[in-house]
């Protein structure tokens, strides 16, 4: 947030096939809405430490759809970010905000833990921490 003016996702500087970019260009509008990829929030994110932890190795064609699947996994069952139990979930601010992207947040939750997940179980988010994650 003390790049830019905060506005440092909305800086076209990534040049791809002659066209510059911005990273919420690339996030939002390729990966997210073209690919219909919601998984990408847990893979491609800013850095804050209410977000996922960054992932150290290169994303490829062979590799993209477990490292998706693991990132999303191990970021959903994360005690530092969400608090899953049978009768309640306190979610990251990330599965309100981007709430479309999910769909049935209950049902997308369910798809990545083991816990038991009903129409009765209660949705709540945490605040958001933008500070840096070191």
């Amino acid at each position: 947030m003390d790049l830019d003016g905060g506005n440092t996702w909305d800086k076209k500087r990534i040049e791809i096939g002659g066209k510059k970019y911005s990273l919420n260009q690339i996030e939002k509008t390729i990966l997210l809405k073209d690919l219909n990829e919601p998984r990408v929030h847990f893979a491609v994110n800013c850095a804050a430490k209410s977000c996922p932890p960054l992932h150290n190795r290169a994303f490829t064609a062979s590799n993209v759809q477990s490292k998706l699947e693991q990132l999303t996994r191990q970021f959903i069952n994360n005690k530092n970010y969400n608090t899953l139990s049978e009768k309640r979930l306190i979610l990251s601010k990330i599965f309100e905000w981007y709430a479309s992207d999910f769909g049935d947040v209950k049902t997308f939750i369910s798809k990545y833990t083991d816990m038991n997940i009903t129409k009765k179980t209660k949705v709540s988010y945490q605040n958001y921490d933008w500070s840096l994650n070191n």
